[in-house]
């Protein structure tokens, strides 16, 4: 372990940020005579290259201090690659000699286990992980934040929140910003969720799709005209329809090899959330219905790039009635 190289990794790309914005804000405040850092993925074009980088920060954190001020290198933004880490075994051999003065900070939400490098900062590097939320924790998150933000929640009003706008922290948290400041340091209720937060195309896709694992033609077309009427673009009603389908498809997949959800989970790298929403529908989906709708949406799909189904952007009825089609077809 090298006790001057620390890691923040995990898909959870808010509450890793969010963190890394503490321990700026902590140097600075502990050290303000500290020099900070943050070396980021160079642009092309703009004159530098791996060997320059990699000096630039040696320069930085293994260059004796005159004036014993410490110092914080930030790498971020995939700024760490397999050429960088060749030439850095002398650099990283000689770090823990600068802990007193110096200190490295990796940023690397995704990391391929598979690399070198990668294998080398989660064996040696001080590691903080940020996974995913599951829902009991995506509901403590949202009332925790409520409360940050002077405001309040209920459990049931914050599940209400989640199944309306999805699982994403950096909107979860502009939504949360903004209901808060609406409710005037009331509590944040379902009423004033459904004034001002709409909802997430994903979510009413997911409620179209449970409606068409239950043969209910009328509500699934129901579903797909209101994602119409919310102004979300044809071709992308259709594009989440056929993610879901493949999401189905994976889901189906570990159902059928008695896999648990938390196992599927890290399987499939899908939100645990997203599993525990969309799982009991997929129960609901044969193998071989799944293969069926996949084939259909494929046919949908081969006629839009022949010339079969042509929609404009005054007229995308044509892809809206196949879509239809799709549905009676699937619910008969």
């Amino acid at each position: 372990m090298i006790p001057n190289l620390i890691l923040l990794t995990g898909e959870d790309t808010f509450r890793l940020h969010e963190r890394l914005r503490v321990l700026k804000k902590g140097f600075l405040q502990k050290y303000p005579d500290g020099e900070l850092r943050i070396f980021e993925t160079p642009q092309r074009g703009d004159g530098h290259n791996n060997e320059t980088a990699l000096r630039e920060l040696n320069d930085l954190v293994c260059t004796p201090n005159l004036f014993g001020g410490k110092r914080l290198a930030i790498c971020e933004n995939d700024w760490w690659n397999a050429e960088k880490f060749e030439k850095a075994e002398p650099f990283f051999k000689h770090l823990p000699e600068n802990a007193d003065t110096s200190s490295i900070l990796v940023v690397q939400p995704k990391l391929d286990k598979r690399t070198k490098w990668s294998k080398f900062f989660l064996d040696n590097a001080r590691r903080e992980e940020f996974e995913l939320l599951d829902e009991s924790n995506l509901l403590r998150w949202t009332e925790q934040r409520a409360e940050k933000l002077g405001s309040s929640i209920s459990r049931k009003d914050a599940q209400f929140f989640l199944n309306r706008c999805g699982t994403n922290l950096w909107n979860l948290a502009s939504e949360l910003e903004k209901l808060a400041t609406a409710s005037d340091m009331q509590p944040i209720s379902q009423k004033i969720i459904e004034s001002l937060s709409p909802p997430q195309p994903q979510l009413e896709v997911w409620d179209f799709l449970e409606k068409l694992s239950r043969g209910d033609a009328q509500g699934a077309i129901q579903r797909f005209r209101s994602l119409l009427i919310m102004g979300t673009p044809i071709q992308q009603i259709f594009s989440l329809i056929q993610r879901e389908i493949r999401v189905h498809a994976q889901l189906r997949e570990g159902l059928d090899q008695g896999l648990l959800e938390s196992e599927i989970a890290k399987r499939t790298k899908l939100h645990p959330f997203v599993i525990k929403k969309t799982i009991g529908c997929t129960r609901n989906f044969s193998a071989a219905k799944i293969r069926m709708l996949y084939d259909q949406l494929f046919e949908i799909e081969k006629r839009m790039k022949s010339g079969g189904i042509i929609t404009t952007t005054s007229d995308t009825r044509p892809l809206e009635i196949a879509i239809e089609k799709f549905i009676i077809h699937c619910c008969s």
